[in-house]
């Protein structure tokens, strides 16, 4: 188990918040989404993607982009977050339609722990 020493880095959470936090990474794999973390939380959106930076910096998880298209409600590919936005035109692994404005997309991030976490 990793233990993410939250003190100079993430001064916004409190103990309930690294509580929950603990719980929810308490698998290997456990995944989450800014959304659905600021909703358990009731932080803010901006403050859940500080807190997949910093598991992602300090080597916990693996932070990837979900690439959404209209003939799917899943995500159609996910791609590590490093790598950037997909590449224009985009040929959707799916419906095999190529895309070539990002507003035929949406997209989003999801966090992938690599350990289980505590969050001190």
């Amino acid at each position: 188990m990793a233990r993410l020493v939250c003190e100079n880095r993430l001064t916004f959470l409190s103990g309930q918040h690294k509580f929950l936090l603990s719980e929810h990474f308490s698998r290997p794999s456990q995944t989450a989404q800014p959304r659905e973390l600021a909703i358990k939380l009731g932080i803010e959106y901006s403050q859940v993607i500080a807190i997949l930076a910093v598991l992602a910096a300090d080597g916990y998880c693996n932070n990837w982009l979900l690439i959404y298209h209209s003939c799917s409600e899943a995500f159609v590919e996910r791609v590590p977050l490093r790598s950037g936005m997909p590449k224009l035109p985009y040929v959707c692994p799916y419906c095999e339609l190529t895309v070539y404005t990002y507003d035929e997309l949406k997209l989003d991030v999801m966090a992938e722990a690599e350990t289980t976490v505590e969050f001190v």
